[in-house]
């Protein structure tokens, strides 16, 4: 990694001028004005932005190793339904919840697996990425997981009804998820991003490593 470029600036390289709440919602929505040190100026701004602000979620490759399966749930997204294209709302997706205040990424993956598939995640949960699904106008984060479970023990169909929950939960051979990954059937990001993972990981993941 000799000719990673190092980051020209950091953390402190921007100034917030002024924060306003637009929207108090299921989603908050802000209105910042800011400034930030540029390449080909000193400042660039002031310039007005809306951000999406989110709480830190998490996402869980859950896997039964042994019996070569992934568990998944199928769910109705209204950002799908919304979308120019005529796929279908409802996606396969992988276990995935926001955490609760006070709660840590490792706590909500055990309590999202369990009211989202009636599992209970065996052993020590993997973490592997932490990343920003979509910085340039949220700073939502999401914690990525591997986690291994006995994917014989799901449940049907799981959800918390408070929540507005409907899910159907899928037991799928992890041959099939794969191609599904490469025939272009998966269309959600973090579903892709844990399936190449996943495809990239499995002989380490076979032998126990």
């Amino acid at each position: 990694m000799a000719d990673w470029p190092k980051l020209q600036f950091a953390e402190k390289d921007w100034n917030l001028q002024s924060q306003k709440r637009l929207v108090e919602g299921f989603f908050q929505l802000d209105q910042l004005t800011l400034t930030h040190r540029g390449y080909q100026a000193d400042s660039v701004g002031p310039m007005v932005r809306e951000l999406l602000v989110r709480t830190p979620a998490v996402v869980v490759i859950l896997c039964d190793v042994e019996r070569q399966q992934v568990v998944m749930v199928e769910q109705f997204r209204i950002g799908a339904a919304m979308s120019e294209l005529a796929d279908s709302p409802w996606m396969l997706e992988w276990v995935a919840g926001i955490c609760d205040s006070g709660e840590t990424p490792v706590e909500t993956c055990r309590r999202e697996v369990f009211e989202e598939t009636g599992l209970v995640i065996e052993g020590e949960l993997r973490r592997l990425f932490t990343y920003y699904p979509s910085p340039g106008g949220s700073n939502e984060l999401i914690h990525l997981y591997f986690a291994r479970c006995n994917a014989s023990n799901a449940d049907c169909f799981c959800g918390q009804g408070s929540e507005h929950e409907d899910l159907k939960v899928h037991v799928i051979s992890i041959a099939s998820a794969l191609e599904a990954l490469q025939t272009g059937m998966v269309n959600n990001a973090a579903t892709i991003i844990g399936l190449q993972w996943l495809q990239a990981n499995l002989d380490q993941l076979v032998k126990g490593e």
